[in-house]
């Protein structure tokens, strides 16, 4: 699965590159998606943009640390998917900053654009998959966790005693 994530991030980064110039925003999903074009050399908002070969690098050591991982049967069976969609992301991003010296993001939302203005006076960055990746990973990952935790808190008894306990 993770090879084939990577193969389609590259296709479309790729197709990006070849069809898509920057500041020109075309829809997808009007006023949702829209595709967009920029080379990114750091981060989102332009955070460490002078680092893109550490990042990279820092980018590929955690996707080849999350592969190995899965590898060794070291991941909880319910964390492999969110796991392997965070490498796959990690690995995405890291190949493309290697290859060219920067990511190439072609995803904006006009609708994370208007919420992130509130938040932060700022657009939201421009992404690519292999950023939605990493966040659907650890979106899952804290879904899986939430939920193993208030099932654990359902099959254990209560620690303070009830108002009869006490009585006895």
């Amino acid at each position: 699965m993770i090879a084939l994530l990577l193969v389609g991030e590259g296709l479309l980064k790729a197709w990006a590159v070849q069809h898509l110039s920057p500041g020109i925003d075309r829809p997808l999903v009007p006023g949702v998606l829209h595709l967009g074009f920029t080379y990114n050399t750091g981060m989102a908002w332009g955070l460490l943009g002078s680092f893109a070969v550490p990042l990279a690098v820092l980018r590929l050591l955690v996707g080849v640390g999350l592969i190995g991982a899965l590898v060794v049967k070291r991941v909880r069976p319910a964390l492999i998917w969110p796991v392997a969609l965070i490498a796959a992301g990690a690995l995405g991003n890291a190949l493309d900053g290697l290859a060219r010296g920067a990511v190439v993001d072609y995803l904006t939302s006009p609708l994370l654009d208007r919420v992130s203005n509130i938040l932060s006076s700022r657009p939201f960055p421009i992404f690519n998959l292999s950023d939605v990746l990493v966040c659907a990973g650890v979106a899952a990952l804290l879904l899986v966790s939430w939920w193993r935790e208030r099932r654990a808190q359902r099959q254990t008894p209560s620690t303070h005693p009830t108002p009869f306990q006490e009585n006895l």
